[in-house]
This record gives structure tokens, C-alpha cells and sequence, in this order.
């Protein structure tokens, strides 16, 4: 639980640091932020190993298959690697860049749920007769 304040204050200090490069050197500004965003999610792996064990235990107990659990899974990993491309490229000033990842994101997202939107659907007609 110490990790949110550590990265707080990092943010913090490194913010800080950012503002007086930009107006120096924005592409050292910039690498900055991304060598922070880097350091922090690395450092944040051993966490992300522990959610996903939880899941796959939870989804084990609960007797439901992994082909259902996978691609939630990959959905959240997509919607934050999207939203981070987004963010260093708006930190850039590429606001149009920044919408076509979030843009990729949402249909990388939506073929990722096509599988269990078909199972449902195959269930649905099933029922249905």
C-alpha cells in the first residue's frame, strides 16, 4: 500500500521537473514523462501478476472457463495500453494522434469481445429454439 504515495510524490517531483524542461526542451520534457510512466508500470508488474492470479483463482472456484476470462482480461490490458499511447501523445501535442489510439483501442477491444458475443448469442439462440 506504500505505492500510491511513493508514485504520488514521484509524480509530484517529476512534474515539477517537466515544467522547467519544457520550456527549455520539450522532447526532454516528454522523455521524462514517458521514462516515468515506464519505471512506474514495471515496478507495478508484481501487482498486476497478483490481480490476474486472483482472477484466474476467482474464475476457477467460481467454475467458469478461461475462454471467458481471457479476453476480459486482455480487454483492460487494451483499454490502458490505449489510454497511455493516448496520453504520451497528447503530452506531445498530437491530440489528433492521441484520438486514432484511442480509436484502435476501442476496435481492438471490440474484436477481442466478438468471441463472447458470438457465445452469447449461440446461447440466446439455443434457448430460444
Amino acid at each position: 500500500m506504500l505505492w500510491v504515495p511513493l508514485v504520488a510524490g514521484l509524480a509530484i517531483v517529476v512534474c515539477i521537473v517537466q515544467v522547467q524542461m519544457r520550456s527549455m526542451n520539450s522532447q526532454w520534457a516528454l522523455l521524462l514523462s514517458t521514462t516515468f510512466m515506464v519505471i512506474i508500470l514495471i515496478g507495478l508488474m508484481p501487482k498486476l501478476a497478483e490481480i490476474v492470479y486472483f482472477f484466474n483463482h476467482l474464475a476457477s472456484e467460481a467454475g467458469v472457463k478461461s475462454m471467458y476470462l481471457a479476453p476480459v482480461l486482455k480487454t483492460i490490458a487494451i483499454a490502458y495500453v490505449a489510454s497511455f499511447g493516448a496520453q504520451i501523445c497528447r503530452d506531445a501535442g498530437e491530440q489528433t494522434i492521441a484520438s486514432v489510439v484511442e480509436l484502435a483501442g476501442k476496435i481492438v477491444i471490440m474484436l477481442v469481445a466478438l468471441p463472447v458475443l458470438q457465445a452469447i448469442l449461440y446461447s440466446v439462440l439455443g434457448i430460444l429454439g
